[in-house]
């Protein structure tokens, strides 16, 4: 059981929607770790430019996106993540 509640589109704060904008821009869907770390706007803010950061080729320049995606779908299913 989540300790904070997942943050919906429509309720959070201006801050949180423009970070809400870009994760579905750039992904296609808003992470529930960024949901929830939009209680805190600066801290989701934060977490957003280091996921955009670690997935981008030209920045980390060791593995390419597509490996990298991978790597974060095999974690998911090794703990069990239903998404």
């Amino acid at each position: 059981m989540a300790r904070l509640p997942i943050i919906q589109n429509d309720e959070g704060s201006p801050e949180a929607q423009v970070v809400f904008e870009h994760s579905t821009q750039m992904f296609g869907r808003v992470a529930n770790a960024v949901r929830v770390a939009n209680h805190s706007p600066k801290l989701a803010q934060s977490l957003f430019g280091f996921i955009v950061a670690s997935l981008r080729e030209e920045i980390t320049n060791v593995l390419d996106v597509r490996t990298k995606c991978l790597v974060i779908l095999k974690t998911s299913t090794l703990n069990g993540c239903a998404y």
